[in-house]
């Protein structure tokens, strides 16, 4: 009866749980894009991703290791260098200072990982804020 009682508190709290989730308001691109902006600032080695399907702190695992596996990601940055904005549904890399940014390397390592990396933000010196639309994949 214990067992039976517990498994109905858990799945209660379940069910509350992603009521209270839905009602929160998506997010819309003007606010991703805002986040993002304020990711990669001022942050010339630092690369800001819009990925599709990264929905909680979990997929952080995956990316860590397919993004870590990069020449030139520095993991002394940020949280062994990706931080997750779930919420966005942004991901942030730091390269080292000294390395050119490897755009196609990261979307090929979000893609590996199993999410659909959309659209990159990047800050530079003469440029300021940008955002580039990667290609459609064809996997």
């Amino acid at each position: 009866m214990k067992q039976f009682s517990l498994s109905i508190f858990a799945l209660t709290f379940l069910v509350i749980a992603t009521q209270a989730r839905s009602t929160e308001p998506e997010t819309t691109p003007e606010l991703r894009d805002q986040a993002a902006k304020r990711m990669v600032e001022n942050h010339p080695n630092f690369l800001a991703i819009y990925t599709k399907g990264l929905v909680c702190n979990s997929c952080g695992i995956g990316l860590r290791v397919h993004i870590g596996k990069l020449d030139g990601v520095d993991k002394s940055q940020l949280a062994k260098s990706v931080e997750l904005d779930v919420e966005k549904q942004l991901v942030l890399v730091a390269f080292e200072l000294d390395v050119a940014i490897d755009v196609d390397g990261v979307r090929e390592a979000i893609y590996n990982a199993g999410y659909d990396p959309v659209h990159y933000y990047l800050w530079t010196e003469m440029g300021g804020f940008t955002q580039t639309v990667y290609p459609v994949s064809e996997k």
